[in-house]
């Protein structure tokens, strides 16, 4: 009973390392999107809301797309913008799957954090064009982080540090009078505001999370039997969230600053009009 309750905490302990940022960052992001939304509908109607969608909107399906063709699902239909909606959908993607594969079980959990994979890898790219420096430095900081500690304490400095150099990169690189960076910007904050997950999106990821801790508690089981120390294995792939960490950050902040610049438009208006 000991056992089976250590191998428990062991996988829920190795599922918060591997995919806690992005369920926190995927919860967080919604609500700030879901009030930047409501405040950029009311201050400009429909239009403030294409205005970011018209790159968000298609990163975000990418993601959703992709995650499907990894995890073996069928896409039934697939829409990356509409730019004359019918109702509040702005793109989506249908699929289907086999309820009895485990395998495609657990892809509803990944499908559904897709936006978050899509997101975080083109805002990276765009850092990867367009600020080029700021990308060399924290992917040289990412290489040269120790993996031999679990310690949170430590992986929260590690990050931080992660954040300190892009936020450094991007906004004291003296960059700011260069096209490159009024690009990088635009396309990082359109994509940072749909990067958030959807009701359906969470309704499904809740779905697959359970399949895929009760598969890696089997997985551990059979690993301990083995006497193999899976968080060792964790641990080695854990640490490139740090990426994560310092990208989700400025999508965070970016998503903030949309939804500060949609308040204060919507309050200037009922100012005018009323």
């Amino acid at each position: 009973m000991q056992t089976l309750l250590n191998v428990l905490i062991l996988s829920v302990t190795e599922i918060v390392y591997l995919l806690g940022i992005l369920i926190a960052a995927g919860f967080l992001l919604g609500w700030i999107e879901s009030v930047s939304n409501g405040w950029a509908y009311q201050a400009f109607g429909k239009s403030g809301i294409m205005l970011t969608s018209c790159i968000g909107t298609p990163i975000h399906e990418i993601g959703h797309a992709l995650m499907c063709l990894i995890f073996g699902h069928e896409i039934i239909s697939i829409k990356f913008f509409d730019i004359k909606p019918k109702n509040s959908i702005l793109g989506y993607v249908n699929h289907s799957f086999n309820k009895n594969n485990l395998y495609q079980m657990i892809g509803n959990f990944f499908i559904s954090l897709g936006p978050i994979f899509s997101g975080t890898a083109a805002i990276l790219f765009f850092m990867y064009m367009l600020e080029p420096n700021t990308f060399g430095a924290l992917h040289k900081y990412v290489v040269s982080a120790p993996v031999d500690s679990n310690n949170l304490g430590d992986f929260i400095k590690w990050s931080g540090h992660s954040i300190k150099i892009v936020y450094r990169g991007i906004f004291n690189s003296g960059s700011s009078g260069s096209p490159r960076f009024w690009i990088f910007l635009l396309l990082a904050i359109c994509t940072a505001s749909h990067i958030a997950l959807s009701k359906e999106d969470i309704k499904n990821a809740i779905s697959g999370l359970v399949v895929t801790l009760f598969v890696t508690v089997l997985f551990n089981m059979g690993a301990s039997l083995c006497g193999i120390d899976t968080l060792k294995y964790v641990l080695i792939v854990a640490k490139y969230n740090i990426y994560l960490v310092s990208v989700l950050s400025v999508s965070i902040a970016f998503s903030l600053a949309t939804a500060l610049l949609m308040g204060i438009s919507y309050k200037v208006k009922n100012a005018i009009m009323g």
